[in-house]
């Protein structure tokens, strides 16, 4: 039985969020992270119960939820590009081959997104994207997808993101696709 789009809700956090929205997010992270294709160390990923607060609370930290029936089955957590050394780094070394000029501080980071595997297909990403994205004062996007998650970068692209560049992550066992796109996001 497929859900009725307006049974989803979504909720919008900037600056924090309670302790219980973390414990959920880190028990749907490591479910969607630790499965294929990703297959990263569940004791890894719980990580992102300390620093997905940290990032929420930095500048351009914003966190989006979405729940069906009171059970959270998505969310998307962004910061933004100045906040993140890491992230700056590798962005930085794929862009000189690009035309793309992109400013640290006028740019977000799509740090994580996740959907419960039973909601999937169902417009829950896309929603949790929009909600994250929209009414930013940023004036571009950015995000990683892995090499081997194919389908979630095709999906991005249908967005209307665009591949900015690959790097090895991981000591080179995994490929960073890095994706672009302009904001504001579109209605």
């Amino acid at each position: 039985m497929r859900e009725n789009a307006q049974e989803v809700t979504y909720i919008r956090f900037e600056d924090d969020a309670s302790d219980n929205i973390w414990a959920e997010v880190t028990s749907l992270f490591v479910a969607s992270f630790a499965a294929p294709p990703y297959n990263e160390a569940p004791g890894e990923l719980q990580s992102i119960e300390q620093w997905g607060p940290e990032k929420l609370d930095s500048p351009g930290g914003r966190l989006v939820t979405a729940r069906h029936k009171g059970h959270l089955i998505g969310f998307a957590l962004s910061q933004r590009l100045d906040q993140d050394s890491a992230w700056l780094q590798r962005l930085n070394a794929m862009l000189p081959s690009q035309d793309v000029a992109i400013s640290p501080s006028r740019t977000v980071i799509v740090q994580e997104l996740a959907v419960d595997l039973n909601f999937r297909g169902r417009g829950v990403a896309k929603l949790c994207i929009h909600e994250l994205l929209s009414s930013r004062i940023e004036q571009d996007a950015v995000l990683g997808v892995f090499g081997q998650a194919s389908q979630v970068r095709e999906m991005y692209k249908h967005w209307g993101f665009s591949e900015l560049g690959t790097a090895p992550i991981y000591g080179g066992t995994v490929t960073l696709h890095a994706l672009h796109h302009k904001l504001p996001w579109p209605n």
